[in-house]
């Protein structure tokens, strides 16, 4: 009896020492994936000229407004000021996929990417979106498909803001863990740069036979940043994948771009029911978008 109180007692220490163990090691596997949320925007920007070069200064004073018109002539909405405008895109000629469907004051500018040298890297492309007092930036590098995004501080300076290297830089550019849990990738899903009717007049001044904001086609796509999880991709395969990526978000609801990356040009696109196009295989991409959780 007394062996089997002895053996009894073994066993228990023996399963608490495991268990302790167990929880040790599943700590330290918790650690090494845990997020850094003390990097600061500096850190990112520098790991992102690492890939890209060096960063240019991002002035919404060097952006394009983007043109808000109804048949051809320039239209205001309520209250007259920059941003105000409508939720029905039937208001204005080219409809922003989402948001106010048509609004008045948004900016989109294009920077050519650097090389150490200051010379012009075609290899990389800043585009920068100018709304609502705000400075958004996407860097990418069109070999590779490294992408990054960066953001203003709210009430930031959208027309002066340090570039790396210049004080108050960390002041000024939001970190990586704040951009990050916007979920940008969440709407740049199927790639980094969003075509829909309003920004897509807007032609690139030292090239105007091609788009301000570049096509990036099928290419690879990543997103550089411990802090910023991957775009989900999908290996379903049937008459839509071959020229679209999958875009799973509802955020597109004043523009058809439905769950598929759609290309210009966009003629006639509001009044075209693509409802009973490929219904199938539209069907089992939603599906596949549900699975995901993105709402």
């Amino acid at each position: 009896m007394n062996k089997m109180k002895k053996n009894t007692v073994i066993l228990i220490v023996f399963g608490i020492l495991s268990l302790i163990f167990i929880i040790e090691s599943c700590a330290e596997k918790s650690h090494d994936i845990t997020i850094d949320t003390s990097r600061t925007a500096l850190d990112h920007a520098y790991e992102c000229e690492a890939v890209m070069g060096p960063l240019p200064k991002f002035s919404c004073a060097d952006a394009i407004e983007v043109p808000a018109t109804k048949n051809g002539i320039p239209v205001t909405f309520p209250g007259g000021e920059e941003g105000n405008g409508s939720t029905n895109p039937n208001d204005c000629d080219n409809p922003w996929a989402f948001g106010m469907a048509c609004q008045t004051g948004n900016k989109v500018g294009r920077y050519q990417g650097l090389n150490a040298d200051g010379t012009e890297n075609p290899d990389v492309v800043f585009i920068t979106f100018c709304r609502d007092g705000g400075l958004g930036v996407i860097g990418h590098k069109l070999s590779t498909g490294e992408t990054c995004f960066f953001s203003i501080v709210d009430n930031g300076d959208a027309n002066n803001s340090p570039k790396p290297g210049e004080d108050g830089y960390n002041d000024a550019w939001m970190t990586p863990s704040v951009v990050a849990a916007d979920k940008c990738q969440n709407c740049h899903m199927a790639s980094p740069f969003l075509h829909t009717p309003a920004v897509d007049q807007l032609k690139n001044p030292a090239d105007t036979a091609e788009l301000l904001v570049p096509f990036t086609g099928n290419n690879p796509y990543s997103i550089i940043g411990q802090e910023f999880h991957q775009p989900h991709t999908t290996d379903i395969q049937n008459s839509c994948t071959p020229c679209h990526r999958p875009q799973c978000t509802q955020h597109f609801e004043n523009y058809p771009l439905d769950e598929l990356k759609m290309p210009p040009p966009f003629e006639n696109a509001t009044e075209f029911d693509h409802s009973n196009i490929s219904n199938a295989d539209r069907q089992a991409i939603r599906d596949w978008c549900k699975t995901l959780g993105l709402q």
